[in-house]
């Protein structure tokens, strides 16, 4: 109030006061509505001492005066009696519960003093006393029976005791509605509550509050159930249930198409400026909601927007819970999902834009809408198509994708400084490849909010990926200073300073005494022990680690309850129609129950269902073979029928730390493998709910005669490593043996290594722009009996194509160093040095459906296993390398050994013209991110005890020069730091070639070289590396590449080369390393020899790495493409036989002997 009208109405209303007292005055005191008047100005005037008077006398003469009641409760609360106000209020609630503002004030009240689930007791009361019978409410057509559940209790933060029970009235039952006044009043009881239909926006705004207290709970069902009632209300009961509802809005929206498309699970894709008009067209009157007509009018009309926008906010908090609940990971009683699948949380959404547009509601729809594979047909919907050009190149118009740009853009014309659809735009333009407008769109929201930890660690990610890795760590540490707990900042963080070598505060890994990670670092910089006893794990590399295992722990969680009665009768089922041949046994049904039930409520519930279900699919499709090709039986289409995840099992996320990122963290066996599960879980459960899955499992390919199909799947198909070594393989097979199928999941580069795979695989297939179903669909059409998966998780896979079963036999190898962890891939390539016996899971068939019940690879009690896939035991090393066909010098003159050394010489001349002629070259040409505290120490130790080498890396980024020359200097003294060179990385082909030059490559225990090694190898350099750890793939590759870089025979030589390249322990890496720089003799004079002809065990193991490039193993390509071939010959007879296991390839004859089932 302005001073003017102070001074005006004040006086007025301190005379009427005093005109009123006088009045009652002259009726001693009994005039009631004189007083409760009298109350109502003195509470305007400030005066609430006299209100509490007045009030009070009003009770003494009507103590169930419910005005006077609630008048008093508000005095008190105004004088500070809280508890005084909050048991006059209750009694005001229990008296009359449609008194709203009383209801109103009471919920205000508890909600201010942390009583949140008092509050929602108190609205539930209010709801139980004035609901009416369901047949005493109007209802105008047909809808399905009430969704409502039982309820589940509350899953919030402990409260204070509620001081008051609402739960029935003193004599027991329930509280009777009173319809003594209302009752003929306008829309009286169209809420489905026994109130007027003016109060109807009030009803519906306590319900909505009520909703978004549960919400704040935890209690996401009791959330979902409010904000249904909400909708319910708006209506004026027309429907009974929200499925109705969302029915309805379908129906309107897709008149057009068959009937039977109304029972499609595909969404219905809507822009932005069709979605909008979903009201008018669902709803009479130019979209009037029913249980708002009778709303009070005002010029503004306030009521009736506010309970329009009340509506639209439950809707969308609807979809939104619906949405989530589709990948929780929460333990407990999963969302009750009131209508299910992206078409009808869309609906919901939809509906909630018409009702009121908001950026909110456009940002939801756009994250729904970014994960929707299909077009749009033009023909589904009844609205007037919207021609919108896709800017984005390879972005189809009408796709999920393509309208999800347009929520976006149009949330953000309602809101501009939206932060959420500024990063998640960015998030969707990274994924399709349009990083630098990404970065644009996550400043911006940075820009609207400085403090928005998501946006903050989403541009650190993107800048990564430039390069920008300096730009990167300011942001990821920003975003964890906002948010400490955030773990994707903390683990980018993480790796962002690993990646750069910045060690400072580290801090490390101390179980197991050190053999984890050895040596730490601590805030000063400086070196740990940590085999030292009572040595404890810190700093930032704990904190990933105990986030590792927080949410691996949180995973084993995940599909608690999902293993229902109807769920284990349907499992139990189709496994006895699947496993005709297996499981005959009498009791077999009640032994699957008893293991079904077993599960159901334990840890790795999900998981263990989840790998059930794709086992079955695989024996399904197994079965299907035989019938047709082996039985010749014929059997309804019925019996090959797809076995589905339950409905209650949703999408798992997947840990912070990725697959990739296990490569350089020190983490244990067990961590490792649950980590690749967990991906691969969220991988399998998010393909096998889509819905372009038919019911039936794929149709076996024809049985190959004689010729195997192999495919191959990568996105790497371009100027990559894996194309460098692979790319003759596939042109190299034996076609009467394989005839290989290419799937590029990028477009092409033009690169050389691209047109030589393309014009020389059989088949070649661009399928960059296809979505998951086309590619599955491609190549289940193309008959493929065995599939390749040559990414594994690395950047570009498509692993939900392998997810959804497409081949009988799927494999992974050369893409990715460790194991997959998912039903989807059934052998590795492997040898026994990359994948030693002893680090895989006991129960090696992986056949049949019986091997899930007994195979552990969940909940077991031993831990140290990582493989759960069959190994394809290579005859020799698993690594291919195409050298020998491509490396810039493999069709050049062979040199001789003398033309060699020459040619040598005068590169490490060119390169390092000033380095003395007897100086010592060791190097890594790793990126930086592979190097650790305990692998630099060890390079530090060697530099000093040889003090005539230099230790040449690479600025693998540039940014990490500095830190490790600093620590260099910090660790060793200037002496040594000063002999630690850095130069560019070269091109590939000068890459290859100056490798020749190094003396001794060094090689990363933590992570090998992997392409490196290869190279390095083939210029002829020694290389020395350490298998660091047994379960870890990645730090024994170059051990596996080396020995298939040496020559067979003499066997003698062989051994005694492993003996000198191959370490067993840290301080046996550095004596290997120092015993050979120190033994290594360059003449300084010629009085000492010829310039640049070294003497010592380097030089001879140079020599016989040079001369065996044309004869070892390694770059043997026909070789290892024939072993290849003999693999896949066995894999497929195993599986047509149902015969499961490790595959040795030394226990088969080469070639193929016999012909294929």
């Amino acid at each position: 109030m302005n001073i003017a009208a102070h001074n005006t109405v004040w006086p007025r209303a301190s005379n009427a006061l005093k005109s009123l007292e006088q009045l009652c005055i002259h009726t001693n005191w009994q005039w009631i509505d004189g007083l409760n008047l009298s109350g109502c100005l003195a509470y305007g005037l400030e005066d609430y001492k006299k209100a509490l008077e007045l009030y009070n006398r009003v009770l003494q003469l009507d103590p169930k005066h419910v005005e006077a009641s609630a008048n008093l409760a508000a005095t008190l609360l105004v004088l500070g009696y809280r508890k005084e106000a909050e048991q006059h209020w209750t009694r005001v609630i229990k008296q009359a519960p449609g008194y709203f503002e009383a209801v109103e004030h009471l919920v205000g009240l508890l909600c201010s003093s942390g009583r949140s689930k008092d509050a929602v007791k108190v609205i539930e009361y209010v709801e139980r006393s004035l609901r009416m019978p369901v047949k005493e409410v109007f209802l105008d057509h047909a809808s399905d029976v009430s969704s409502l559940a039982s309820r589940s209790p509350c899953m919030s933060e402990i409260s204070d005791k509620a001081c008051f029970d609402y739960e029935v009235n003193d004599n027991g039952l329930p509280h009777k509605i009173r319809r003594d006044s209302g009752s003929a009043e306008p829309g009286f009881g169209s809420s489905g509550y026994a109130i007027p239909g003016a109060d109807n926006g009030r009803m519906l705004a306590l319900v909505h509050a009520k909703g978004n207290l549960m919400y704040s709970q935890g209690d996401n069902n009791g959330a979902a159930r409010a904000f249904e009632d909400v909708v319910l209300i708006a209506v004026g009961r027309r429907y009974k249930t929200i499925k109705a509802v969302v029915q309805h809005v379908l129906k309107v929206i897709s008149p057009r198409t068959p009937p039977e498309a109304l029972h499609s699970a595909d969404p219905i894709l809507l822009h932005p400026e069709q979605a909008i008009h979903i009201a008018s067209k669902c709803f009479p009157n130019s979209g009037q909601l029913n249980g708002l007509l009778w709303l009070p009018q005002d010029s503004n009309g306030l009521a009736r927007k506010g309970a329009i926008l009340t509506t639209s906010n439950s809707l969308l908090s609807l979809a939104k819970i619906f949405q989530d609940g589709m990948s929780s990971t929460s333990r407990g009683k999963p969302v009750t999902q009131l209508v299910s699948g992206v078409r009808e949380i869309l609906a919901l959404y939809y509906l909630s834009l018409s009702l009121q547009p908001s950026p909110s509601t456009a940002n939801n729809v756009g994250i729904l809408l970014a994960g929707v594979q299909q077009c749009a047909p033009s023909h589904e919907t009844s609205f007037k198509p919207v021609a919108v050009e896709s800017r984005v190149p390879g972005v189809v118009p009408g796709s999920g994708v393509a309208l999800a740009l347009a929520y976006y853009n149009y949330g953000l014309i309602l809101d501009s400084r939206h932060a959420h659809l500024y990063t998640n735009l960015g998030s969707l333009l990274k994924d399709i490849g349009q990083l630098d407008a990404a970065i644009e769109m996550y400043k911006r929201a940075v820009q609207c909010d400085g403090k928005f930890d998501i946006a903050l660690a989403n541009l650190a990610n993107a800048v990564k990926d430039k390069g920008r890795i300096s730009e990167a760590i300011d942001y990821y540490t920003r975003a964890v200073e906002v948010n400490p707990d955030f773990a994707e900042a903390v683990c980018g963080l993480a790796n962002a300073l690993n990646s750069v070598c910045r060690w400072r505060a580290r801090g490390g890994i101390a179980h197991h005494n050190g053999k984890r990670d050895r040596w730490h670092v601590n805030d000063n910089g400086m070196l740990v022990d940590s085999s030292i006893q009572n040595t404890i794990s810190t700093g930032w590399i704990k904190r990933v680690v105990d986030i590792v295992e927080r949410q691996l722990q949180e995973g084993k969680d995940w599909g608690h309850g999902s293993l229902t009665p109807a769920i284990i009768d349907d499992l139990t089922a189709i496994i006895l129609s699947t496993s005709r041949m297996e499981l005959d046994a009498p009791d077999a049904e009640a032994n699957i129950r008893k293991t079904l039930m077993s599960w159901s409520g334990q840890k790795y519930e999900g998981a263990r269902l989840l790998r059930l279900v794709e086992r079955i699919t695989r024996r399904v499709s197994w079965a299907w073979y035989r019938d047709k090709n082996i039985s010749k039986k014929e059997r309804n289409l019925s019996s090959y029928r797809r076995p589905q995840l339950p409905p209650a099992l949703v999408v798992p996320s997947a840990p912070t730390v990725l697959p990739f990122h296990t490569f350089t963290s020190p983490v244990s066996a067990e961590q490792v493998r649950l980590i690749s599960q967990r991906n691969g879980y969220r991988i399998s459960a998010s393909t096998l709910k889509t819905p372009w899955l038919p019911t039936t499992v794929f149709p076996p390919p024809a049985p190959p005669a004689p010729v195997l199909r192999v495919g191959y799947v990568s996105s790497d198909f371009n100027n990559h490593p894996l194309a460098h070594l692979m790319q003759s393989v596939f042109g190299l097979h034996d076609r009467a043996r394989v005839k290989a199928y290419c799937y590029a999941t990028t477009a092409g580069d033009n690169s050389s290594h691209r047109k030589q795979i393309e014009s020389e695989a059989p088949h070649f297939v661009d399928a960059s722009s296809w979505p998951t179903e086309q590619l599955v669909s491609k190549i289940v059409d193309d008959g493929i009996h065995i599939l390749i998966n040559l990414n594994g998780y690395t950047r570009g896979a498509r692993n939900e194509v392998f997810a959804a079963r497409p081949a009988p036999i799927q494999m992974s190898f050369m893409g990715f160093a460790g194991t997959l962890g998912a039903e989807w891939c059934d052998y590795l390539l492997a040898d026994s040095t990359s994948v030693p016996t002893s680090t895989l899971r006991p129960w090696r068939r992986n056949v049949d459906i019986s091997d899930q019940f007994c195979d552990e690879n969940n909940g077991g009690e031993d831990d140290a296993w990582v493989y759960g896939e069959n190994i394809i035991y290579c005859r020799s090393t698993f690594f291919c390398c195409d050298h020998r066909q491509s490396a810039p010098d493999a069709s050049a003159a062979r040199l001789s050994w003398e033309e060699e050394q020459a040619a040598r010489w005068k590169m490490r001349q060119e390169i390092f013209p000033n380095l003395a002629s007897d100086t010592i070259i060791f190097a890594n040409f790793n990126q930086l991110y592979k190097i650790e505290p305990t692998t630099f120490r060890s390079w530090l130790r060697i530099l000093a005890r040889v003090p005539n080498a230099i230790l040449w890396l690479l600025r693998f980024p540039d940014l990490g020069e500095a830190n490790l020359l600093h620590t260099a200097q910090q660790w060793a003294g200037s002496a040594v730091a000063s002999r630690v060179v850095f130069t560019d990385v070269a091109p590939k082909n000068m890459h290859i070639t100056r490798a020749k030059i190094v003396d001794l490559f060094l090689d990363t225990p933590e992570c090998n070289a992997h392409t490196t090694a290869a190279d390095v190898l083939w210029s002829g350099t020694p290389l020395l590396t350490l298998p660091r750890y047994e379960y870890k793939m990645c730090s024994r590759m170059a051990a596996s590449i080396l020995r298939g870089a040496l020559p067979r025979e003499p066997q003698a030589e062989r051994e005694r080369a492993e003996q000198d390249l191959v370490a067993s322990s840290e301080e046996e890496y550095e004596m290997l390393a120092v015993k050979l720089g120190n033994d290594l003799r360059y003449p300084r004079t010629e009085a000492e020899g010829s310039q640049g002809i070294g003497r010592g065990r380097l030089v001879e193991l140079r020599r016989l790495l040079t001369d065996a490039r044309w004869s070892s193993d390694l770059f043997d390509t026909r070789r290892w493409v024939a072993d290849l071939e003999d693999a896949y010959d066995e894999a497929w007879r195993r599986w047509v036989d149902g015969k499961g296991g490790d595959i040795w390839l030394d226990d088969l004859p080469k070639g193929r002997t016999a012909p294929l089932p």
